[in-house]
């Protein structure tokens, strides 16, 4: 892949990154030295699991939710306005309520948040998509949904392509269901020709460092065209979040090499706010990461 046009340079720098991780002398000069410059010219980097590696991209996926799993306060912020979404939801709908995830993962989340509304006795009915085109997603899935999905509390299912009737289909198909989980297998670009507020809520969680700026805006519209709310969260740039991330991964190294890889490519609270678009309110965090949770809704921002 070092001919590729597409994967050369990353190849290179990943490469660059695993020879110097072999020790930690190598790899605290290679953070010190290297990293900043590599971030100055950041959308040029793509992890591990950008490239096309079904393996690595499952290893990633499945050692990421581990953690996610272990230490919950990762996904704390989303998840607690993910639900207070849900519970408003529920009590102005009378047909499923169907919300998307771009780049859902392993979809941690989702588990999360449904194991939550399970002991909050949440009855009713809820369609969570998750659009990833990871090869490596599906078995991810497959396994972490198992208990759920045996226990009768989960319907869980892969498709491909998602239009009007297909999104139709699914609400009739989940009305008997409290929780449906949907992996749409595919770009999430795909989506654009859906009809206006097709969701009743959107969200993602640390994907826009896998993206160029220009993808990154794209995201921005065809969210807050196909749902009236929006939820992201992702990581802030800072010095000690490489600590903690060496300390946490270093038993991982594909892992490791994704969160060097992410925190170079991520936002300083600077920048962010310097961005923040007409609509988009801004909350940050650092506990136990730094991160920061942006809220679009297109009811207040109209009103």
């Amino acid at each position: 892949m070092r001919s590729d046009p597409n994967y050369g340079e990353a190849v290179a720098l990943n490469v660059e990154f695993f020879k110097a991780a072999r020790f930690p002398v190598s790899y605290f000069g290679w953070l010190i030295f290297r990293a900043p410059r590599i971030r100055r010219n950041r959308a040029q980097i793509l992890e591990l699991g950008d490239l096309p590696f079904p393996r690595w991209q499952k290893a990633i996926l499945e050692t990421l939710s581990g953690f996610e799993s272990r230490i919950p306060q990762m996904l704390q912020p989303i998840r607690q306005e993910l639900i207070r979404g849900l519970e408003g939801l529920m009590k102005i709908k009378k047909e499923p309520i169907v919300v998307l995830s771009f780049g859902c993962g392993g979809m941690e989340l989702e588990r999360q948040v449904i194991y939550e509304l399970v002991r909050r006795r949440f009855n009713f009915p809820i369609i969570f998509v998750g659009v990833d085109y990871s090869a490596a997603v599906p078995d991810v899935l497959a396994t972490k949904f198992a208990s759920l999905v045996s226990k009768g509390i989960v319907q869980l299912k892969t498709i491909s392509h998602l239009g009007v009737d297909d999104l139709r289909r699914l609400k009739n198909e989940a009305a008997s269901h409290r929780f449906s989980v949907v992996l749409l297998n595919t770009n999430a670009f795909d989506l654009k020709d859906l009809p206006e507020n097709s969701f009743n809520l959107i969200y993602h969680t640390r994907l826009r460092h896998h993206l160029t700026a220009e993808e990154s805006n794209q995201l921005d519209e065809l969210a807050t065209h196909l749902t009236t709310k929006v939820i992201e969260l992702d990581d802030l740039f800072s010095i000690p979040a490489f600590v903690l991330a060496s300390i946490f991964a270093w038993r991982f190294p594909a892992v490791l090499s994704g969160a060097i890889f992410s925190y170079l490519r991520d936002f300083s609270k600077k920048e962010l706010l310097a961005q923040e678009a007409n609509g988009w309110t801004l909350a940050t965090f650092s506990n136990p990461v730094w991160c920061h949770l942006r809220v679009y809704d297109k009811a207040v921002t109209k009103g």
